[in-house]
């Protein structure tokens, strides 16, 4: 199961980073185009999953693991091994269950290194901690968290191991047929790794507060909610009927077929699943609505931000004040992207954006919440003068920091950071020379230093503590951070910039502390707490010892940031914070005075003395495991399993139906695959068979394909009184291909492939002296001959877990098979060709948007494969594969836009139900035989191009999308009598 923290990616993105077999492999060159035929719906383009280290893998035998770990960070394995059989001691006894064969556990230094694994294909976001898949049961995870938290997500993953043996014994056929949801399966993993901060219970209590709390039969929800829902359900079990009812509710749930949640209660605990609702609604309630009327919401306490009149600012996080106090920076998602937007202080209104939404100049910006789970501090942060900000952005292999112009907008400058990793929580020093960060380097989260004129950094910090969320003091003599301490607590240190090997600890207790940032006058540090149970706004006079608090909201109040409206040193009343608050699902922006505190101030020591390093507490795991050399080997061996398998069925309007079943095989690490596509036209069978190698940045392939099948030819008699008559000719086309791709960045690639043909095909011949109105004829052509193809491809594409919404694709591929003597000419060129695929997605709403698309391609030689298209997701309302030709075009113009969001029944689950209306434009011909006029001026119609118009229906059933379409077929004449067609196939859109 993948573990995921996030929620605007995750709404976005998570129901792509299933196990897939093609969408971010860079796509087999081989495999697109010998046939002469267009890229339907997203094969051929993909984003690349880019390789950008070599992984030197060995495998370390433990009782009950095997550590799949690279000879980088061998210097990690002990612990690994210590926290995994710790994990593995603790869960066993607890389900009083024992896995039979050993685990495997793939483990990565960095989330950025973990990104870069094949076990999935697709692009993994930073919000996907970590994985469990039930195929081969392996745990795929990466170390860079403080010891606790790692020791938790073991946990976590290592629950999924067990569920994945206890409720489908091992069957992959049963995990489909049970199928629990997705509260069942990630709640009962935080249950047990007992991973759920205060922070995480913010969700939950915000749900209960406003009545939002689902019925446990539901399972047509998800995101980080659900682990949520799914924990307290858990709690609520055990709190009623003890260990006993917790493991009964389990095996219940393994014997019901069908996720019938509703069954399993009532056979694990005697009561209707409504009474179960009831009693766990009113648990609930007893439990956080006292909160509730002890404290408040966040409007309580301030005053909210609006992007307009009477409309909130919501999911926007993470602010940091201008200098001056006028303006506050904050990430924003309103317009669909993660965005920096400007807001007014006083007005508190929207008053621009400074980024562009999708860039092609990085990934995605560094926000927590929304494209990270929630680390540490702000991600933002102003220069001394107000003109620049600093924030971090994924971009190919990491992070690079970006220095934003605040006056026009846009990025004034990019500092990339080659050996540092995980960068997070920018902070400008008050003279503007420096910006700290946290960061991972060699194995450790350290704080460093930027010099802004001269790009070198250094360590400030640099010791086995997990540190973060740096602030400058005022007069820059100092820096304000949080450390994890080995009780799994985050408290506040502080350290002077001229010995930054001393540290003193300002916050004591159990309680975790956050965001620290420093008043304009350096007497108080405002930071965030979750000592009084959900997370609030605090402040610490450094002087006095004395603690004071701003807000007291029931579900979460955090990331304060300061704006000065007096000159330093006078009153410190006239200080206001702006802080994000969680209610009713959203984060928005709320100002509040600081002059009134909700509670009367308490005073606390204030540590004088330093605490060295060393002297921090460390956390350790129940078992230490001493590593035995002679358990240590290299991995090799590359056996493989079947990882996945999917199908895709077409009925085209003259009812041809068409067929495809894929297969995946795969080694344990994902790096070595062999996909097997077996399709049927017709009658025809195919068949395509390709091994990759994905191990390496320059990865490469072998392609065994046969391909038969068939195009329509028309008779070349232009006759006005009559339909052109069209008949099937039949064509084979065998042969092997290797092939290599390199991408160049995550978004634009090369491929390059050779191989041999064997070539079948019927070929229109021109006869000296023929009738110009008789048929002309067809003679098949056997022969074969080596091919040369290369291909140039860029993806941008941004997805919503409906399909494409954003971005462009494009592909350019180039043939050429030189001719050896058996093709039935003197040309030193069978055949040459080259096409083009451009794909431009256009939001309109967050919800709809405009997808366009054109394909050309033209091809040349003695004896030319001619391009073939019509018919499903092409020229829709045209036969399959009707138009063929050595010269081929089609448009496509298509709006998209939803109908309905859930049609619930008692067994299944419709989803994402949308609507397209379309237009289709497009035509092909031989060349040597036709001449092609697109448009006949005199008549006002089309002559030898077709178009068709319609409208169509998507539906989003298990994972899968259905569609239907209704075209009309149609020339633009005055006496045309077309119907509708309707034509119904599987498979994503264009």
């Amino acid at each position: 199961m993948i573990r995921s923290s996030y929620r605007l990616v995750a709404r976005c993105l998570l129901s792509a980073c299933a196990l897939a077999l093609a969408g971010s492999l860079a796509a087999p060159l081989a495999a697109q185009n010998y046939g002469n035929g267009p890229q339907f719906s997203g094969e051929g383009f993909g984003k690349n999953k880019i390789q950008y280290r070599d992984f030197s893998w060995q495998i370390y035998r433990s009782p009950h693991f095997n550590v799949y770990y690279y000879e980088a960070e061998e210097a990690q394995l002990q612990k690994l091994v210590s926290f995994a059989e710790s994990g593995y001691d603790q869960l066993s006894r607890e389900f009083n269950f024992q896995i039979k064969d050993p685990v495997p556990l793939i483990f990565y230094a960095t989330h950025s290194a973990f990104e870069q694994n094949n076990i999935i294909l697709n692009f993994i976001p930073e919000g996907i901690g970590a994985f469990a898949s039930p195929v081969r049961f392996r745990m795929v995870l990466p170390i860079d968290m403080p010891d606790p938290e790692l020791m938790q997500l073991i946990l976590h993953e290592l629950t999924h191991i067990f569920q994945y043996h206890m409720l489908f014994q091992g069957s992959l056929a049963k995990a489909v047929a049970t199928a629990p949801p997705t509260w069942f399966m990630e709640g009962m993993a935080s249950y047990m790794a007992k991973d759920e901060t205060e922070r995480d219970k913010m969700f939950l209590r915000d749900a209960v507060v406003n009545d939002r709390i689902p019925s446990v039969t539901q399972t047509n929800f998800g995101g980080f909610f659900a682990y949520r829902f799914g924990h307290a359900v858990f709690d609520f079990i055990e709190e009623r009927w003890g260990r006993d009812g917790f493991l009964d509710f389990i095996y219940e749930i393994r014997n019901t077929i069908g996720s019938r949640v509703d069954r399993a209660v009532e056979r694990a605990f005697k009561m209707k699943p409504e009474d179960f609702d009831t009693e766990f609604r009113r648990w609930l309630r007893k439990k956080y609505l006292p909160q509730l009327v002890e404290t408040g919401e966040p409007g309580d306490f301030g005053r909210v931000f609006r992007l307009q009149e009477g409309r909130p600012a919501s999911e926007v996080i993470s602010p940091t004040a201008s200098p001056s106090g006028d303006l506050v920076a904050a990430f924003t998602v309103y317009s669909g992207e993660i965005d920096i937007s400007l807001f007014n202080t006083q007005t508190r209104r929207l008053v621009r954006n400074l980024t562009s939404g999708f860039s092609n100049e990085y990934q995605y910006l560094v926000g927590q919440e929304l494209a990270l789970g929630r680390k540490m501090g702000r991600d933002i942060d102003f220069s001394p003068d107000g003109n620049t900000l600093a924030v971090f952005a994924k971009r190919e292999k990491g992070r690079s920091l970006l220095l934003l112009d605040v006056l026009n907008g846009g990025i004034r400058e990019i500092i990339d950071m080659a050996e540092l990793e995980q960068q997070t929580a920018p902070s400008w020093s008050p003279d503007g020379t420096k910006i700290a960060f946290s960061g991972w380097k060699n194995g450790q989260f350290d704080i460093f230093l930027l010099d802004v004129e001269s790009r070198t950094i250094t360590n400030f910090t640099n010791d086995d503590i997990f540190d973060g969320a740096p602030d400058f003091s005022p007069d820059g003599g100092s820096l304000v951070y949080v450390s994890v301490t080995g009780d799994g607590f985050a408290k506040l240190f502080r350290s002077e910039m001229g010995n930054p090997g001393q540290r003193f600890q300002i916050t004591t207790g159990e309680s975790n502390e956050n965001d620290p940032v420093y008043s304009p006058d350096g007497r108080r540090i405002y930071f965030t707490s979750d000592r009084d149970g959900a997370d609030n706004i605090f402040s610490l006079d450094v002087a006095k010892g004395e603690i004071r608090q701003y807000t007291d909201v029931v579900s979460g109040a955090f990331m304060p940031t300061v704006l000065p409206a007096a000159p330093a040193g006078e009153d410190a009343g006239q200080e206001r914070l702006v802080y994000t608050g969680f209610w009713k699902g959203n984060f928005d922006l709320y100002v509040t005075d600081v002059d009134e505190p909700v509670e009367d101030p308490q005073t606390v020591e204030v540590p004088v003395e330093p605490t060295s390093p060393e002297n921090v507490a460390r956390f350790e795991p129940d078992i230490q495991v001493t590593i035995d050399e002679a358990n240590k080997e290299k991995y090799g061996g590359y056996k493989f399993f079947l990882e996945d398998a999917r199908s895709v069925v077409g009925v085209d309007a003259d009812q041809t139906v068409l067929g495809q079943v894929i297969l995946s095989f795969s080694d344990y690490l994902g790096d070595r695959r062999i996909f097997a596509a077996l399709s049927s036209v017709e009658s025809f069978s195919n068949f395509n068979i390709l091994y990759a190698d994905l191990s390496r940045r320059w990865q490469w392939q072998v392609l065994l394909f046969d391909d038969r099948s068939y195009y329509l030819t028309r008779d070349f008699v232009r006759q006005d009184t009559r339909p052109f008559e069209r008949e099937q000719k039949a064509y084979q086309i065998t042969g092997a291909i290797g092939s290599i791709v390199y991408p160049f960045t995550f978004y634009q690639r090369a491929e390059f492939g050779v191989g041999y043909i064997y070539r079948e095909i019927a070929y229109p011949l021109l006869q000296v002296g023929r009738d110009p109105l008789e048929p002309v004829e067809f003679v098949t052509f056997t022969d074969d001959f080596p091919l040369i193809q290369g291909a140039l491809v860029g993806d941008s594409t941004i997805f919503a877990n409906y399909g494409a919404v954003g971005g462009r694709r494009w592909r350019l591929d180039l043939q050429y098979g030189p001719n050896l003597g058996g093709g039935g000419g003197e040309d030193s060129t069978l055949f040459a060709s080259a096409d083009l695929d451009v794909r431009q997605y256009i939001p309109v709403t967050r919800r709809s948007n405009v997808a366009l698309r054109g394909f050309a391609g033209i091809a040349g030689g003695e004896l030319p494969t001619p391009f073939r298209f019509g018919g499903l997701d092409t020229l829709r309302g045209t036969r399959f594969y009707e138009f063929s030709g050595d010269r081929a075009f089609f448009a496509n113009v298509e709006y998209r836009f939803p109908l309905i969001d859930v049609i619930a029944t008692p067994l299944f689950v419709f989803q994402g139900v949308r609507g397209n209306i379309f237009f289709d434009v497009g035509g092909a011909w031989y060349d040597d035989f036709e001449e092609f006029d697109f448009y006949n001026s005199d008549e006002g119609r089309l002559e030898d191009a077709t178009a068709a118009y319609g409208f169509g229906v998507t539906v989003r059933f298990l994972g899968i999308d259905l569609n239907w379409d209704f075209a009309r077929v149609t020339k633009f004449a005055d006496d045309e009598d077309s119907n509708f067609e309707t034509s119904f196939w599987i498979g994503s859109r264009f």
